[in-house]
């Protein structure tokens, strides 16, 4: 699989791997952290991190996310993994004091051979939640305080700083992809764009789509992987959600119920928000995801947006 800011293809999560996986975190549990468990059954995997699912005597049903890349560039992974559970279980221990549905943190484990993080498993059916809803929880999250919250790989990064120089990255390597060339600002001067804006920063979780969405007869229970969070514009979230077109928009947006903050920002700022989306979904389905309509349709969709920011300076 592809990491699309590095360039580095991964291999697949054999039956082999996650049975390693699963005897060492049985290992820690029963030997190091004394738990009282029974199985451990493997549930699902994404790029990094497979996910175990446990029942302990006193607390009940258990997910465990640990990552399972460790074979390759191994200091580089290691450490990308460490931080990957720190800011998960950081950010939901915030967010859980404010009262978003996020799952419990019970432990965050950090070994010589295996790290894994231990939350509540909420389970979740297939029904569809609403667009509303999920505009309603994303408000939520963006009105939840952060002058406490420190996100581990932000630093004293601006969002501003973090977008612009990531969409210099992204375009530098979609064109080594198509062999193509896409003219943008550089970084500085987009940044100087971003800062422009008078929104006020707040939490941004900026992966808010239904796989990250647990939930129950249509009612939300819990949202989860905040890998992508930063601390920033909300017209990034609201940016990306639109783009990514994973809901329905006008409904998101009347539960999110704050239209006038779209209408009050520049169009040039909402532009270079939607290119770093656009540059995202054009290489994932380039590289890893075999879709050549959404690829062609997000390749359209970066020339367009690079012409529309060109245009405005």
């Amino acid at each position: 699989m592809y990491n699309l800011l590095k360039g580095v293809w991964y291999m697949s999560l054999t039956n082999n791997k996650f049975e390693t996986l699963r005897i060492s975190i049985a290992n820690v549990l029963n030997n190091v952290l004394l738990w009282n468990i029974g199985e451990i059954k493997f549930i699902g995997n994404g790029v990094n991190n497979a996910v175990f699912l446990i029942k302990e005597k006193n607390l009940g049903m258990l997910a465990i996310r640990t990552p399972w890349r460790t074979e390759e560039n191994s200091n580089e992974i290691s450490l990308s993994s460490i931080i990957s559970l720190k800011k998960e279980a950081t950010i939901s221990e915030h967010c859980q004091k404010y009262n978003i549905p996020v799952p419990k943190v019970h432990k965050l484990y950090l070994g010589k051979e295996i790290n894994f993080l231990v939350t509540d498993f909420i389970s979740g059916d297939a029904q569809e939640i609403p667009s509303y809803d999920v505009g309603q929880l994303t408000s939520k999250i963006h009105k939840v305080p952060f002058d406490d919250l420190s996100i581990i790989h932000q630093n004293e990064r601006t969002l501003s700083n973090i977008i612009s120089n990531r969409i210099t990255e992204r375009v530098h390597l979609l064109c080594k992809l198509i062999n193509n060339s896409i003219i943008i600002p550089d970084s500085e001067e987009m940044e100087a764009i971003l800062n422009t804006a008078q929104t006020k920063d707040c939490l941004l979780h900026l992966d808010v789509r239904p796989p990250n969405i647990i939930g129950g007869n249509g009612v939300i229970k819990g949202i989860i992987d905040w890998d992508n969070a930063f601390i920033g514009n909300l017209i990034m979230e609201l940016m990306r959600i639109s783009e990514s077109q994973e809901l329905i928009e006008e409904e998101f947006l009347k539960g999110y119920d704050n239209v006038k903050i779209i209408e009050n920002t520049d169009e040039v700022i909402q532009s270079i928000y939607r290119l770093d989306t656009a540059l995202m979904l054009s290489i994932l389905f380039t590289t890893l995801i075999n879709d050549s309509a959404k690829r062609d349709y997000y390749l359209k969709r970066v020339h367009i947006l690079s012409q529309k920011i060109n245009n405005t300076l």
